[in-house]
This record gives structure tokens, C-alpha cells and sequence, in this order.
């Protein structure tokens, strides 16, 4: 129990650390590149990502998630995956290339055809090392990974500024995303142990795919459900409408990938060396959510009442008809937060087949919403019908049903985040009405600059005050932390 514990606050610790540096500088390339390109620029590369992130998925075919949830790994299971990712990423690429001319006339957008060629080559590349990103993941190594992740983006985004920065438009978004792929896959193959054998074993994926198969179901489902705004959007809207609506949506995810992905990346491999104790699994879910709620509650809250002065300041005025959408966006991201975490249930249950219906039903109830708001014509339309189902009617349902796996009911979830959410309210609060008594013609940079530290320090200070056990349990985890740091300094 010790050891998990350990292992478990060091991986946290670590994928805090990568999630802080990767997200952070992605704040900053976004915002470099939305002064250099325009909407469209961004809507172009929107409407390809549709179908070559859906194409994504059939490159890893659900396996990396099969290799961390094993309880049992052998090299057999690792070379055959790794072999049989590779095959299906070279295909992936002939695919996606072959149908480029296809997706430039379904959106009549003739640029996207040697746009989406180039990008195709992105899923071989990725192939050469999902097995072992899936292995630092199962091992928990998240050290190796964060290093990796921050100096492929960051070499890809310097040069994407460079490219964007000469005139090259939407290309230096293309460059990006293929630049940042081949820089991770180099840099793994340096540091990781382990390198395929040449050998492909029938059996070991046949004892992998029961697993995987429902997981990867529950993806290729749930991508569509997730991109059904941005295709539809990107057909009957226009590129420049898909970008403002993207731009928001990105915005609002930021704070998600720091805070869900930090903790899940870890809670995953964590929860599933336990599975078999409901109670233990259930107790540290709870405590997990609750620690993401304590900082994704009032970062989404936040960015609600300071959408405006955010928007002009960092992307400039060009950008002003996101500041609606976004702060549509900022309610969607107080449940998406907490929503991502349930696949850490299903998968580390075992699950996946509950999940992939779960997605079926949830899926199609979004896809309905979104139709709605393409069907009255706007971009606010289709944020307000997508917020309104996602966080509001399929919310009890998302928690209720993977909760009957751990014992758990929505009013321990409601609970166990209660605190945050009003001590997040209180905040936003303030911060709004510190908003109405500064002078009007302050410009938006200053603003930031006094609301921003006043909401956070107003925040730190609720949260003090009530005593929030997930704000104790931070604050002792980041003490311990900074011990053990400043004792190993000690004896060196």
C-alpha cells in the first residue's frame, strides 16, 4: 500500500510537472500564432483534424490502454502490438491521403487537399511509439514523459511561430503538428529501454483485444460525438466561424488538460493495480475529483467574468466574437473536468464494454443537441445546446452508472465537490464586482493584471478559511514534496 501511495504521488508530481511546462507553453504558442494567422487559418486546420483525428484512433487501436490495464505484461504482447501499430498507421497514411481531394470538396475548401496530405504522414510517424509511451505510462515513469512532450512541442512551436512569422499561413500549423510528432518519436526511441523484437504473436493480441476492442469502440464513437460541432460547424458555417468556435473551445480545454489529464494520466495505471478493492477505489476517486475541482472550478469561473479583457489582451481584437463562446464554454468546463475522470472507472474495472454503450446513448443525445443549434444557425446556438445537454441532462446519468461499479452515488460526487464549487462562486463573484468599480477606460491589460492576482488570492484565502480537505491534502502532498526535494539537495 505504502509503495502504490509513493509511486503514485511521484507520478503525480511529475505528470504535474509535464502537464504545467506543456500547457503553459502551448498557451503560449496559441497565442504567438493567433496574432500572426486569422480565423481561417485555424478553421482550415480545424476541418482536417476532424477526420484525421478520427483516422488517429485506428492507429493505436485501443491497445496502449490494454498494455496499462494488464495486470500480467509479456514481450510477446509488446513487439505484436508494436508491430501490428505500425502496419496500421502506414495504412492510416494511404488512407487519409488518398481522401484528401475527398475532404476539400465536402467543406469546398480546395487548400485542404495538400494540407491534409501533409498531415497524413502523421500517422505513421506516431506509430513507432505508442507501446512505449504506453510502457513509461504502466511503469508510471511520467518523468521521461514530460521531458519528451515539452521539447517536441517546443521545437515544433518555435518553428511554427518562424514559418507562421516569413508568411506561410496556415502551413506553419500543418509543420507543427508533424514536427512535434517526429521530435517525440526520436526522443523515445533515445531514452526508453525497450526496443520490439521482431516476432508477432497471434495469441498475445488475441488476449489483448477484449479490452482494447470495446475501448477503441468507445473512442471511435466518442470522437464523433466530440467533432460532430466542428465538421458540422465547418460545413454549413464557414472556416471562419469553425475558428472562432475552436478558438474558444481550446481556450476552455487549457485548464482541463493541465489539472484531468495531470491526475488521470497517473490515476489510471494506479486504480487498475487495486481494481479488485471497490471500497479503496472509490475513497481515492472521490479524493481525486475533489483535488480537481479545488483548481478547474475556479480557473472556468475565472475566465467567465474576465473573458473579455483575456480575449482582446492576449489574441487581440480580431478575435472579440469569441468572447461569447467562451464564456459558454467556461460552464461546459466545470463538468467536462470532472466528467473526462470516469473513464479512469471504467477502464480500471474492466469495463470498457459499459463504456463504449454508455457512449452510444450519451452520444447520440449530443449529436441531437448540436443539430439543433446548426438548425437555428448560430455559433451561440450550438454552445448553448451543447452545454445544456452535456452538463445538465446527461450529467446524474454520466456519474450514476459507472458509480454502480465502485459503490458510488452522485450525491458522494456532489459532496465531495460542494466545497469548491462555492467557495469557486464566491470568488467569480468578487472578481465581477472588482470588475464594475475599475475605471472604464483601464485597458484590458491592466484589468488582467489586477483582477487576475486579486481572484486568486481572494480564492486561496476561501479556501483557507473553510478549510477544504482537498486544499489540506494538496498543501501537505506539495510540503512532502518539497522535503523530499530539499533533503535529496542535502546529500548531494
Amino acid at each position: 500500500m505504502g509503495d502504490l501511495r509513493e509511486t503514485t504521488l511521484t507520478g503525480l508530481t511529475w505528470s504535474a510537472i509535464g502537464q504545467f511546462a506543456t500547457q503553459a507553453l502551448r498557451f503560449v504558442l496559441s497565442v504567438a500564432l493567433a496574432r500572426l494567422l486569422t480565423p481561417k487559418d485555424f478553421g482550415l486546420v480545424g476541418m482536417i483534424i476532424v477526420f484525421t483525428g478520427f483516422a488517429g484512433l485506428f492507429s493505436e487501436l485501443g491497445f496502449g490502454a490494454a498494455i496499462i490495464q494488464r495486470e500480467e505484461i509479456e514481450e510477446s504482447h509488446l513487439s505484436s502490438i508494436f508491430w501490428l501499430n505500425v502496419v496500421s498507421g502506414l495504412i492510416l497514411t494511404g488512407i487519409v491521403f488518398g481522401v484528401a481531394p475527398l475532404i476539400a470538396t465536402f467543406y469546398n475548401e480546395p487548400r485542404l487537399k495538400l494540407l491534409t496530405m501533409l498531415i497524413s504522414a502523421n500517422f505513421f510517424i506516431g506509430s513507432l511509439n505508442t507501446v512505449q509511451t504506453a510502457v513509461l505510462r504502466r511503469s508510471m515513469d511520467f518523468r521521461k514523459l514530460a521531458i519528451i512532450e515539452t521539447i517536441a512541442m517546443a521545437i515544433a512551436g518555435g518553428l511554427a511561430i518562424t514559418l507562421a512569422f516569413i508568411g506561410f499561413g496556415v502551413w506553419s500549423l500543418a509543420w507543427q503538428m508533424l514536427i512535434s510528432t517526429s521530435v517525440g518519436v526520436i526522443i523515445m526511441w533515445r531514452v526508453t529501454d525497450w526496443k520490439p523484437q521482431f516476432c508477432f504473436n497471434k495469441k498475445a493480441v488475441k488476449e489483448l483485444v477484449g479490452f482494447s476492442s470495446n475501448f477503441l469502440g468507445f473512442n471511435v464513437f466518442n470522437y464523433w460525438v466530440r467533432n460532430s460541432d466542428d465538421l458540422l460547424i465547418g460545413k454549413f458555417i464557414g472556416s471562419t466561424g469553425l475558428g472562432i468556435y475552436t478558438r474558444a473551445y481550446s481556450i476552455m480545454l487549457l485548464p482541463l488538460r493541465q489539472i484531468s489529464t495531470t491526475v488521470g494520466q497517473v490515476m489510471f495505471p494506479s486504480l487498475s493495480r487495486i481494481q479488485q478493492d471497490k471500497e479503496r477505489v472509490k475513497q481515492i476517486y472521490l479524493r481525486a475529483i475533489s483535488v480537481i475541482a479545488l483548481i478547474t472550478f475556479p480557473m472556468m469561473l475565472g475566465l467567465l467574468v474576465i473573458a473579455d479583457s483575456f480575449v482582446i489582451a492576449l489574441l487581440g481584437p480580431k478575435w472579440i466574437e469569441v468572447i461569447p463562446i467562451l464564456q459558454i464554454m467556461c460552464m461546459l468546463g466545470l463538468v467536462q473536468s470532472l466528467v473526462t475522470t470516469l473513464g479512469w472507472i471504467y477502464t480500471s474495472q474492466g469495463r470498457t464494454d459499459w463504456f463504449f454503450r454508455w457512449s452510444v446513448v450519451a452520444g447520440a443525445l449530443l449529436i441531437l443537441s448540436i443539430l439543433i443549434g446548426i438548425w437555428i444557425g448560430t455559433i451561440m446556438a450550438v454552445a448553448i445546446c451543447y452545454v445544456l445537454m452535456s452538463g445538465v441532462i446527461l450529467l446524474y446519468p454520466a456519474f450514476a452508472i459507472p458509480g454502480k461499479l465502485i459503490n458510488m452515488t452522485f450525491s458522494e460526487v456532489a459532496h465531495s465537490v460542494s466545497g469548491e464549487f462555492a467557495c469557486a462562486v464566491l470568488m467569480a463573484s468578487g472578481v465581477w464586482l472588482l470588475g464594475t468599480i475599475l475605471p472604464s477606460e483601464w485597458p484590458h491589460w491592466t484589468n488582467l493584471l489586477v483582477k487576475v492576482p486579486f481572484g486568486a488570492f481572494f480564492y486561496i484565502m476561501l479556501i483557507h478559511i473553510f478549510k477544504l480537505k482537498a486544499y489540506i491534502e494538496v498543501r501537505e502532498l506539495l510540503w512532502k514534496q518539497w522535503r523530499i526535494h530539499f533533503d535529496l539537495k542535502q546529500r548531494l
